[in-house]
């Protein structure tokens, strides 16, 4: 896999995709949220084929990643609790909502010239994905490419929008309660 053998790397992903998948919906609950964090590890694990050290069984790194992935999705869902505690403890402050409002429609925009800006392959899987909400292998046969093609596409495309976006980092909280998350 190391050299860029796809197949060896589809071996692996057919190898381990299911018990990875079981494992993490047994403890998010949620088939999309399970999904993406797999996807993004192999993804991870293919961009990094050349360069990563793995000093454990392959196993063992997959189910590591995995429990990193889950840990970061719980904290991250913990942040947004608080949040929206803390948005629903200060009823009356009209101004603060006033000027998160205005915050969320700059981000919106921005988020939105920053798809358009996308490759166009890179666009159309992105809004497959997100905005139709088709799963990696559902854009596959639509689009008659290789799932790891479009996840490799999709990795690509949130890496220029997190980059593009990077300015607006306080606001992924808020993002995910619109539901515009990439």
């Amino acid at each position: 896999m190391q050299t860029g053998d796809s197949e060896a790397f589809a071996a692996l992903y057919r190898k381990y995709w299911r018990r990875l998948f079981d494992a993490a919906y047994r403890r998010i609950l949620l088939r999309e949220e399970s999904e993406e964090i797999i996807q993004e590890i192999f993804v991870d694990l293919w961009a990094k084929r050349e360069t990563l050290l793995i000093s454990v069984s392959l196993e063992a790194y997959l189910f590591g990643a995995l429990r990193y992935s889950i840990y970061n999705l719980i904290r991250s869902r913990k942040i947004r609790e608080a949040y929206l505690e803390h948005l629903l403890q200060t009823p009356g402050e009209e101004g603060n909502y006033i000027e998160d409002r205005l915050h969320y429609d700059e981000l919106a925009r921005a988020l939105e010239s920053s798809v358009q800006n996308l490759p166009e392959k890179l666009r159309k899987v992105y809004m497959l994905s997100r905005k139709e909400h088709l799963t990696y292998k559902e854009i596959s046969e639509r689009e008659q490419i290789p799932v790891d093609t479009v996840e490799k596409q999709m990795g690509r495309a949130l890496k220029i929008l997190r980059e593009n976006l990077k300015e607006f980092a306080w606001a992924w909280i808020v993002l995910e309660m619109w539901d515009l998350y990439p």
